[in-house]
């Protein structure tokens, strides 16, 4: 994260000089993320990282290992986290242009953690030490048995920053052409849907389209092609 910072009368070096009295009369300071501005309260509590006193690797299983974390932060409180280290993720949204208008080549298959059937976009683990568009491609291809033109990478999310310490990295895959069968690994099936650009949006929130990566990705593809504008 890059923050553009400059002094301030409050002494934190984490916000402009900047005050604005709003309509309430409460005056507020700005913190820029991303050249974006957000304000808040004067004297309002400020976040910052705390500090890791201890690890021990609590558990370890094939796809994931819990940390027993000890941190302690800057205003002295202090406690155990347990936090699920895995291997990076990556998914992308493969776009395939037909005369009828765009296509994505979407996925339909049974998630044991949910106990049912999920429409999502291609995609899986990145290897230690692999890129993430590699893997990514990789995986459209094993799952679809597409391949694209051009991978454009469209940002980053963590999964769930609470408890998981992976990363996941969602990508476009332009004019993907079929070039093979499905190379499926022995406990996948995996049904290869070509879904309509409008559809595949109107499909958020139906019982078997509630992947929430699989949203986020597609929210940076609604930002790319400018419909968030």
């Amino acid at each position: 994260m890059i923050l553009i910072t400059a002094d301030c009368p409050c002494g934190s070096p984490l916000f402009l000089k900047a005050a604005a009295e709003t309509p309430d009369g409460i005056a507020k300071r700005c913190i820029f993320v991303y050249g974006i501005c957000m304000s808040k309260p004067e004297n309002n509590f400020i976040a910052t990282k705390w500090t890791e006193v201890s690890r021990d690797h609590f558990a370890k299983y094939w796809i994931f290992n819990i940390d027993k974390i000890h941190r302690r932060s800057d205003a002295g409180r202090e406690g155990d986290f347990f936090v699920m280290s895995t291997l990076d993720w990556a998914g992308v949204i493969p776009v395939v242009d037909t005369p009828e208008g765009r296509f994505f080549v979407m996925v339909r298959q049974y998630r044991h953690g949910t106990d049912h059937i999920s429409i999502e976009f291609p995609g899986g683990i990145v290897e230690a030490g692999e890129d993430p568009a590699v893997a990514v491609a990789r995986e459209l291809e094993e799952e679809t048995g597409y391949r694209a033109e051009m991978l454009v990478p469209l940002g980053i999310l963590s999964p769930n920053p609470a408890i998981m310490s992976n990363t996941f990295h969602a990508f476009i895959a332009e004019n993907c052409q079929l070039v093979r069968p499905q190379a499926l690994d022995e406990n996948e099936e995996i049904e290869v849907l070509l879904v309509p650009e409008k559809e595949a949006i109107d499909l958020v929130g139906a019982e078997d389209s509630g992947h929430a990566l699989m949203v986020a990705t597609l929210f940076f593809y609604m930002r790319y092609r400018g419909f968030c504008n």
